[in-house]
């Protein structure tokens, strides 16, 4: 689990309350993973969370999302059912809470998604100038835009596209999970660039399961212990945005649009 000395104070700070050697339980932790993941269960670190506003100025966005991500496998283990949304008011039950709770079991896939949110909250761009005839154009690339990612990868030969099929896949499921308010909308935002081709959360899902299975078949998702994660990532992108939609409708309703980068 990557997570900075402020972290690591935090942590400790927040759960072992009836102690003071908090830099001894620091070390104890940095070489017992198994006692750190018991002490991100605990209870007190979600309700702080919700308290404090500010609480990205004082910890890292991995850690954040770690933590709710942890607290929505908690409490999806408790209901039976998920929400699915159905147009932009209406929701159906789907009777698969403790299956959506499963995924978030393996520690690998959860990290991964802890990862992939927390890159979110910054936006990366590059720009490429090149001549066409007489003439030279500059065209910019956002690694928020699933079309971007697409045409990029395009400019180099298929050995090479791991990474963009990669972030295609955690665009579609961040949009998807996250934002599926947005997504499903017809009216225009901040989420939709001009001239950029309209897909609801279905064209999403079907667009990312197909890069994400690309990405898992990559040398590099091997050597980076990445195939497995993105293969089930690919044959449960359903479940893995249930569990986001959870965290975005029930957690961080009203910090989407600051935590995030849009």
């Amino acid at each position: 689990m990557k997570f900075t000395e402020e972290d690591l104070a935090f942590v400790v700070r927040t759960v072992a309350t009836q102690r003071q050697d908090y830099e001894h339980i620091k070390e104890i932790v940095r070489d017992k993973p198994d006692f750190l993941g018991l002490m991100l269960d605990d209870e007190k670190l979600f309700q702080r969370l919700m308290r404090e506003e500010e609480v990205l100025l004082r910890i890292s966005p991995h850690l954040l999302f770690e933590i709710l991500l942890r607290q929505a496998r908690k409490e999806l283990r408790r209901e039976a059912y998920t929400l699915e949304r159905v147009g932009l008011t209406w929701r159906i039950p789907v009777f698969d809470g403790p299956k959506v709770a499963g995924l978030l079991d393996n520690q690998e896939i959860r990290g991964y998604l802890a990862g992939m949110l927390s890159s979110f909250t910054k936006i990366e761009s590059t720009t490429l100038h090149f001549e066409l005839g007489a003439k030279t154009y500059r065209r910019s690339f956002s690694d928020m835009d699933f079309d971007d990612m697409g045409e990029l990868s395009r400019f180099v030969e298929q050995r090479y596209r791991f990474p963009f099929y990669k972030r295609m896949g955690d665009i579609s499921l961040f949009l998807t999970g996250i934002f599926p308010e947005y997504v499903e909308s017809p009216y225009p935002s901040r989420l939709a660039r001009h001239g950029r081709i309209r897909r609801g959360i279905k064209e999403f899902e079907e667009e990312g399961k197909e890069v994400y299975k690309l990405a898992s078949e990559y040398e590099e998702a091997k050597k980076s212990n990445l195939g497995e994660v993105l293969y089930r990532l690919s044959e449960n992108f359903d479940l893995a945005r249930k569990s986001l939609n959870f965290i975005s409708e029930r957690y961080i309703r009203h910090h989407k649009f600051t935590w995030f980068a849009l």
